[in-house]
């Protein structure tokens, strides 16, 4: 255990422990984690200390507890936006028994000057990149594109994205306290389209997505899609 572990509060610990199980796939939605007695006598704490690593984390939206049953896991929720978008870490989830992905790249990488910029990083740091297919049905729907910080993820090229696809990752990591969007009408290049499944030249949406802890920037995102297979609404408010 690392010196600056030993100096964490043990809730900060335990809260830890319990969202890298989650981002592993360990825990599935639905199921329910180890008792706060369980917990309190794995890390050697009362349960007052358990229960407020759970409850911190059931705050966040991650865990869910229900009196007499315990506590199971819950789907990370979605940033909230004006615009409504489509909801992909509900659809690209293995809960939903038609998803599959298929990674294409994780690897680490000097970072170029824009994705740098983005990331409040210096041109030629090294970060964190991936990029997924995500299919349902096994039909390409979406190119997700990740620049990530290690500073922030460190374990990011560690997980085992069959079990878990990496926005849920890092949803479960480390909670966002602020989300960026942009939407944009693009022709993309060709080895999307050509991953996608799309004729060249056919119009697709693209979502950026900058996504804060505080106020360092945790990860640059891209995904894009058909046109017309991604549907968003808007609500004006007159």
């Amino acid at each position: 255990m690392s010196r600056i572990r030993d100096v964490l509060p043990r809730y900060v610990q335990i809260k830890d422990y319990l969202k890298a199980q989650l981002a592993s796939g360990l825990w599935q939605v639905g199921e329910r984690i180890p008792s706060e007695t369980q917990l309190s006598e794995t890390f050697s704490v009362s349960r007052m200390t358990a229960r407020r690593a759970v409850q911190e984390l059931a705050d966040e939206g991650l865990l869910e507890r229900s009196v007499g049953a315990g506590t199971f896991v819950t789907q990370p929720p979605s940033p909230v936006s004006a615009i409504e978008l489509p909801d992909f870490n509900q659809q690209f989830s293995f809960s939903n028994p038609q998803y599959s992905n298929r990674l294409i790249s994780l690897e680490a990488i000097d970072a170029e000057r824009d994705i740098a910029s983005l990331l409040g990083l210096t041109e030629g740091d090294l970060i964190y990149h991936s990029v997924v297919v995500h299919s349902i049905a096994s039909v390409p729907m979406q190119w997700e594109e990740c620049f990530v910080s290690p500073a922030l993820v460190p374990a990011y090229l560690k997980q085992n994205y069959q079990r878990v696809s990496p926005q849920v990752y890092l949803n479960w990591v480390i909670s966002s306290s602020r989300d960026e969007h942009q939407l944009q009408a693009i022709t993309a290049d060709a080895v999307i389209t050509g991953a996608l499944g799309l004729a060249t030249l056919s119009p697709c949406i693209k979502i950026s997505c900058r996504s804060w802890y505080q106020d360092r920037v945790i990860s640059v995102s891209r995904r894009i899609a058909s046109g017309a297979k991604c549907r968003i609404g808007m609500e004006l408010l007159l």
